[in-house]
């Protein structure tokens, strides 16, 4: 027992009189004080909790075997699940007996082995086998049946499920140890995955950590990313689990075979933004007066503004595939526009007014080509007639250029001998102009130079101030206010002072401060909270560390997650952590000593601007697979000109899971696949590129994704508009080229119009493919990195899917082996029919051309030996038809046989096929050829009759 003032766990033991049979089931009736226990002998017995010290109340018999007991106390009334049916039992409140209130029949005599509360709507879920049944209170005790949910994976029976609200979704988990997700609005499978060896036990998703926590009966407890399903951590408990189940959101306790223990979640982060790919850099920029955004770039080549406020998605960036090689960001808020070097001498300019952010000029930086662009950097300039900021690029070559479309401010000064590595300017808003003036540049040759902007008469100047030279290698550097810091790499913080090398102009016998080595492996991200005086470093290993400016440990991180990139969130000292996908902050409440705590609730913070984030509307001029973009050259002296028009490749996209933004692009075959990782050739940068060895150890915070992405909920509307504008698909075009509106009526308004106009237009279903190159099984969207180049073995591939489905699933070999096939020509019911309808059409959903090539067969028997209901019939027809249009050509060819073989084919399909006949692909075009002289249609003329004939269009009312 759990005391309620004190964190404490008191066990006490209670002596029973009565000897009882092992007990089977056993539930607590909350405010009735009474424990109902079965023991496998017909009879149901009562006894008081600890309140009536156990006491033996009652026994009820009942004339049918209970497999599981339940209280449900809004109805406040017990449940048990038998053979068949769910019993609802009134409790007298004396305690005395039970009388049964209500049998809620399951269809076929299905064995109830659970009973869940947590129901969508409140409703109470009834685990039947394979099926998770929706069960709805309708008064006095009664239930009934408003939705299921059946898996389609092993056939195996389902153990435990979960309703997440948050996210909309169901878990269920069975005895082969998979986990299968369902969408509680559409009723829908999203994906399934293998979780443990044995049985699941429990199934618990945090949504404040964006997380799915699984226990199997092996004795692993795991926890999974909801984005990439990759396995975050994992607990042995040693012995074998028999339950586990959640006290409260962090508490939870676990009976294994000899012991019963409690374990807590302690979370000091919570989930902030969900990014969709591996975050590779993360920054907070200053855009004005109290208004800041954090820039995060991904693997998969998007820029992500997001608000430090409340972690939503203000403005991304477009995925040109020119951005694979970029190697640097900065940020000028004042035109609103992001520079990213594209590892050439060129820079990209996007125009961030507008989400998704479009291409607004590409600049050529130099007038040698090979001289690369390898830093950018922002400054919050105030130099007077009208200069606001300037934007400064570090060469390769050793020069440092200024950006501007001013010709006044377009200067350039050699620097350093060999590259430029780094650029640092002061975040702006600070007091003394003369700081705010400052550039700071480290080199291949190991100095620092610190350098003013000055506008003398109608030029702008660098002027040197000091130049320092380091003893060691740096991999971070940081212009602060009164100093310079760098990490080196020893990694020790060093600091120097300005008052140390200004006054003198030289570096010769400078010192400086410099700590004890803050980690014993790499530091590959580094930040500074000016406001509390504090660095945070982040380790190659996953290690988050935080310091003060004399190098002593303000606090750690004592996490078995592997953090990646990091920054500070705001003055207040949150902190931005990144790992597996996803931004998580931790509160400095959570994060600071009190020491610090009493310091800033001393200091006056002035609020932050809240922005709105920008709607999502992508330019019509997306759809096509190249842009065009303007081109500036600098040609030196300060001079730059516009050359034409630079032509940026364009055949990728972005679909949203929810407001999670994914990169796609097409195939060889045309399909859509996700890009899933950002990856750049080693090979095409020199060893000694300073950017490049500090990205390198980013990829160790890249768990290998083994549940991928397979269907997104809702793709923006632009998606469909791509496929029809710039990858040669038309829509049904009426002679005066415009779109009928009975074809617009039919997108928006589905239910009313026929069929054959009901279609869609873009089947946001992701073709899924057998992962056997993980520990265990995965299902996940076909997904390609930037540098796969090799061709895609479609056909091998698929035929290993199936002989491994055939061997390990009974599902579905049940669909391709004649041995299995006992259910034909018996005598089945209605129901029956409808349900082994329905779950071919679920399988169907996600299948491959091979397994769907085996539905189609068995709905054809089917068909053939039993009479389908009409509905049923009309369901199949959507179905067939709805996949004509799906994005892989082989399913589209298989839609129209399956419709030939179903007997479905009249003359009203004549339109539908005249679509066919339109296909990119040549198999389903000559398969719609051979089936159009099915409908009476035998040449151009009687087809163009048929489609002129007002009499056609009101019969397909």
């Amino acid at each position: 027992m759990q005391s309620k003032t004190e964190d404490m766990v008191e066990k006490r033991t209670f002596s029973m009189t009565e000897r009882l049979p092992p007990i089977q089931s056993m539930v607590h009736t909350g405010s009735f004080h009474i424990l109902v226990v079965y023991c496998g002998d017909l009879l149901l017995r009562l006894f008081g909790d600890h309140f009536r010290s156990f006491k033996s109340l009652a026994v009820v018999p009942c004339r049918f075997n209970i497999n599981c007991l339940c209280y449900d106390p809004e109805m406040k009334m017990l449940l048990s699940g038998i053979p068949g049916a769910v019993v609802t039992w009134t409790i007298e409140r004396t305690g005395k007996g039970l009388q049964i209130a209500y049998m809620a029949s399951m269809p076929g005599d299905e064995l109830v082995h659970d009973i869940v509360l947590n129901g969508p709507n409140g409703s109470i879920l009834a685990l039947c086998g394979t099926v998770v049944r929706v069960l709805e209170r309708q008064g006095h005790g009664q239930l009934g049946e408003v939705k299921r949910f059946t898996s389609t994976t092993s056939g195996s029976s389902i153990t435990c499920c979960f309703t997440c609200f948050d996210q909309g979704f169901l878990y269920a988990g069975n005895k082969t140890g998979e986990i299968q997700v369902w969408n509680l609005s559409w009723g829908h499978s999203l994906h399934s995955f293998k979780a443990h060896f044995s049985s699941v036990v429990c199934i618990h998703s945090r949504p404040e950590a964006h997380t799915l926590l699984t226990a199997g009966k092996e004795g692993l407890i795991k926890e999974w990313n909801l984005t990439s399903g990759g396995l975050l951590r994992r607990l042995e408990v040693g012995e074998e689990l028999y339950q586990l189940q959640f006290i409260n959101s962090t508490t939870f306790f676990c009976q294994t075979t000899h012991s019963f223990f409690l374990r807590s979640l302690p979370c000091f982060y919570n989930l902030f933004n969900v990014c969709g790919s591996a975050p590779q850099q993360v920054r907070r920029i200053r855009c004005g007066d109290n208004w800041f955004r954090i820039l995060c770039t991904t693997e998969d080549g998007l820029l992500h503004f997001v608000s430090p406020l409340t972690g939503n998605l203000l403005v991304l960036t477009w995925p040109f595939s020119i951005l694979d090689q970029a190697v640097d960001w900065a940020y000028d808020p004042d035109k609103e526009e992001l520079f990213v070097a594209t590892g050439r001498s060129e820079v990209l300019v996007f125009d961030t007014t507008r989400c998704p952010c479009p291409a607004k000029y590409l600049l050529c930086t130099s007038p040698d080509s090979q001289d690369l662009v390898q830093c950018l950097a922002y400054g919050h300039f105030h130099l007077g007639r009208g200069l606001q900021g300037l934007m400064f690029s570090g060469h390769q070559s050793g020069v440092i250029r200024v950006l501007s479309q001013h010709s006044c401010a377009r200067v350039e000064k050699f620097m350093h001998f060999g590259a430029v590595l780094a650029l640092s300017t002061l975040p702006g808003g600070l007091s003394g102009s003369r700081e705010n003036s400052l550039l700071c540049s480290y080199g291949m040759d190991d100095y620092i130079h610190l350098s003013e902007a000055v506008l003398e008469g109608i030029r702008v100047l660098l002027r040197p101030l000091a130049s320092i030279l380091s003893s060691c290698h740096l991999t971070h550097l940081m212009l602060l206010p009164e100093s310079v810091g760098a990490i080196t790499e020893t990694n020790c913080l060093r600091l120097w002072k300005f008052h140390d090398f200004l006054s003198s102009g030289s570096q010769e016998g400078l010192t400086f401060i410099e700590t004890l080595p803050l980690h014993q492996c790499a530091i590959v991200s580094f930040d500074v909270c000016l406001s509390l005086s504090l660095f945070v470093t982040g380790g190659s290993d996953g290690s988050v560390r935080i310091w003060n400016f004399h190098g002593r440990l303000v606090a750690m991180l004592d996490s078995s997650l592997h953090f990646g990139p990091l920054c500070f969130a705001n003055d207040r000292g949150d902190l931005l952590l990144t790992f597996n996908q996803s931004l998580y902050l931790v509160s400095c409440l959570k994060l600071l000593p009190p020491t610090l705590l009493a310091r800033l609730s001393l200091m006056g913070m002035t609020d932050e601007v809240l922005e709105v984030p920008k709607p999502f509307i992508p330019s019509f001029f997306f759809s096509f697979e190249t842009m065009f973009v303007p081109k500036y050259v600098y040609s030196g002296q300060g001079q730059q000109q516009l050359v034409g028009l630079e032509s940026l490749v364009n055949k990728r996209a972005i679909a949203f899971d929810h407001n999670v933004p994914h990169v796609i692009e097409e195939d060889e075959q045309g399909s859509p696949v996700l890009l899933s990782s950002f990856r750049r050739d080693a090979s095409d940068k020199e060893e000694t590129d300073w950017k490049q060895v500090r990205k390198l150890p980013h990829s160790h915070y890249v768990i290998p994704p083994q549940l991928q992405l397979t269907t997104w909920n809702g793709l923006n509307p632009y998606q469909i508009l791509r496929c029809y504008f710039g990858h040669g698909r038309k829509w049904l075009l009426a002679p005066d080229c415009y779109i009928p509106n009975s074809v617009i009526r039919a997108r928006l308004w589905p239910e009313g119009s026929p069929i054959y106009l009901q279609c869609n237009l873009h089947s946001p279903m992701r073709e899924l493919e057998w992962d056997k190159s993980q520990q265990f099984f995965f299902w996940h969207s076909k997904a390609r990195t930037i540098s796969d180049v090799g061709e895609y073995s479609y056909e091998k591939e698929e035929e290993d899917f199936l002989e491994t489905r055939v061997t390990k699933d009974v599902t579905y070999s049940v669909l391709t082996d004649s041995a299995n096939r006992s259910w034909l020509g018996r005598k089945m019911s209605e129901i029956a029919i409808n349900s082994l309808i329905e779950t071919i059409l679920s399988i169907m959903i996600h299948a491959s051309p091979l397994k769907y090539q085996c539905c189609i067969g068995a709905l054809g028997q089917i068909f053939a030996s039993y009479q389908v209901s009409p509905p049923l019939r009309s369901e199949t027809a959507h179905r067939l038809l709805d996949d004509t249009t799906n994005s892989n050509p082989l399913i589209r060819e298989l839609a129209w046989e399956g419709l030939k073989r179903l007997g479905m084919i009249t003359h009203l399909f004549a339109l539908p096929l005249a679509q066919g006949l339109m296909d990119k692909d040549e198999r389903v075009r000559n398969k719609a050829l051979n089936l159009v002289p099915e409908t009476g249609i035998h040449t151009k003329t009687s087809l163009l009759n048929l489609i002129q004939n007002r009499d056609t269009f009101q019969e397909m009312q």
